[in-house]
């Protein structure tokens, strides 16, 4: 089933509802059960993201993953893309995709001329060749991190910090970040603490949404947290996704040259979310050509279209979206992705996500309040 993101009810407004509770502003909409579980009031707000962990994932793995299930309050809409290039930018920064600007994994950028993987700073397709001597995303798309919000207007008060492998605290695993979030939550301040685990969606890229390996990991990830919880005190623990993951079958492009022979750069964004820049005179032939070959696997949005139904959300458009949406975008709504080349498919990916599926868009709202 197709979903189009919610943004009222999404990932977005969750983080809207912390930033709100600490007193700052935002033009976006809370979330509800968030707000009315802030009432009571807390000395420690945890906020925990999981990547990939989608509502239908959690239903897979649900007779491992109990305590969250148990917990489970209502469900959230990613933004979109549903990817966590746009994810977890707009959890970092409380802006929407479109505001934020970082609206997938692999993103055209003029100054280089070419589609650079926007996270690592390599040109998309290379072996992780720098696409430049400086980061590209963070110079021409910076933002404010929520911590700096939040720690910005706290006067002493309270403190916000984050745990992840890519934060300046560094777990090794789901159990060493459930531990440094019981040690911090017992500092005098009021602490918020946001922790990001880049499971279960590693290695449900390499091998699929119901692997035997993939129950571990969710097992895992639900008695790590039940521990934690039963050490904390005076804690409010909010849990989500960034997105969640579909099992997989790949299209070529290269294998319908009449289409290839519209594009006047190589497809750009994500593969369930693609790009296209069209040559002049070609765009008709283009949606022709495309909507007879992937009608019923993708729905195709022209830029006006696609800006007009805010998918990437609303508020002020960043000025590199112009650059980044193409004429056209292609939006997954079956299990098909596109790869550029023809390669052996037991390379690609066996489990993806970006696009307008309810395995992709729909992620859970797992709250527990612990007195």
């Amino acid at each position: 089933m197709m979903i189009y993101p919610k943004y009222e009810n999404s990932t977005l407004s969750a983080i809207t509802s912390i930033l709100k509770y600490y007193g700052i502003d935002s033009q976006h909409v809370s979330q509800k059960a968030i707000d009315e579980a802030l009432k009571k009031k807390y000395k420690n707000i945890v906020f925990m993201i999981f990547d990939g962990m989608g509502e239908s994932i959690l239903e897979s793995h649900k007779e491992v993953a109990r305590f969250l299930t148990e917990h489970h309050r209502t469900t959230l809409s990613s933004v979109f893309p549903s990817t966590t290039t746009a994810a977890i930018i707009s959890l970092e920064s409380g802006l929407s995709p479109i505001e934020h600007g970082w609206l997938g994994w692999s993103l055209y950028f003029k100054e280089v001329d070419a589609n650079v993987s926007v996270f690592p700073n390599t040109l998309s397709g290379s072996q992780g060749e720098p696409a430049a001597d400086y980061h590209l995303g963070r110079r021409h798309m910076p933002y404010q991190d929520v911590l700096d919000q939040i720690n910005g207007i706290s006067h002493g008060k309270f403190h916000a910090v984050r745990v992840s492998p890519f934060s300046d605290i560094k777990p090794s695993s789901v159990s060493e970040m459930c531990e440094k979030v019981i040690s911090i939550s017992k500092e005098q301040k009021e602490t918020c603490i946001f922790t990001y685990w880049p499971q279960p969606d590693f290695d449900m890229h390499d091998l699929g949404t119901k692997h035997e390996k993939i129950s571990a990991i969710m097992k895992d990830i639900n008695n790590q947290v039940q521990d934690m919880c039963s050490k904390l005190k005076d804690t409010l623990v909010i849990i989500t996704a960034d997105h969640g993951l579909i099992d997989t079958k790949w299209r070529f492009l290269m294998d319908y040259p009449e289409l290839v022979d519209c594009f006047s750069r190589r497809p750009s964004v994500e593969t369930r979310a693609s790009s296209f820049f069209i040559k002049e005179g070609f765009t008709k032939q283009f949606k022709l050509l495309f909507n007879d070959l992937f009608k019923d696997e993708f729905l195709l949005f022209s830029k006006e279209e696609i800006l007009k139904q805010n998918l990437f959300g609303t508020g002020v458009p960043h000025e590199r979206c112009n650059d980044f949406i193409g004429d056209y975008v292609a939006v997954a709504i079956s299990n098909y992705s596109f790869e550029y080349n023809r390669v052996d498919e037991n390379t690609l990916f066996k489990a993806t996500h970006a696009g307008l599926t309810e395995e992709e868009m729909n992620v859970p709202l797992i709250i527990v309040p612990i007195k």
